[in-house]
């Protein structure tokens, strides 16, 4: 019952694989954030957590602008303009939750600014990472960019 709350038609037929994959990928790109830096992962589990979950119900809801992105089976997938406006929305969200819940994270000159970049390296990483795999990217991608420019 709950295989079949998780896996969606159109990834047939290799629905196991797309309940897996982003599993493992979250597990992966968790690991990779909280090994090389430490405290500050916050932003990237806050912009995977909220900006990555929102992007697909937004898509399937308002998406009428889509755009192809790589698979790495058979399975064709599509991403949709509203769906990575929501991501960057629910990104730059994310971000500011990451700088008020981490006294890592300075909201300093410019933040806004570089919430903002960020942001938006967050939604473009989303939107050409590989179907199931954008959960790595998610993490990994703002929360280099927070170490770099925000600490």
């Amino acid at each position: 019952m709950l295989y079949e709350a998780m896996a969606r038609e159109k990834d047939e037929p290799h629905r196991s694989f797309f309940i897996l994959v982003p599993y493992f990928t979250t597990l992966v790109g968790g690991l990779v954030s909280n090994m090389l830096f430490g405290p500050i992962a916050v932003a990237g589990y806050l912009v995977t957590g909220l900006g990555d979950a929102i992007g697909e119900p937004a898509g399937t809801m308002f998406g009428k602008h889509h755009y192809r992105v790589r698979s790495l089976s058979s399975v064709p997938a599509t991403r949709s303009l509203e769906g990575s406006t929501a991501v960057f929305i629910m990104s730059v969200v994310a971000l500011v939750l990451a700088t008020v819940a981490s006294p890592h994270i300075s909201f300093a000159h410019f933040a806004v600014l570089k919430i903002l970049a960020i942001a938006a390296a967050a939604t473009l990483a989303e939107a050409v990472s590989p179907h199931g795999w954008d959960n790595f990217t998610m993490q990994v991608v703002p929360t280099a960019l927070v170490w770099v420019w925000m600490t």
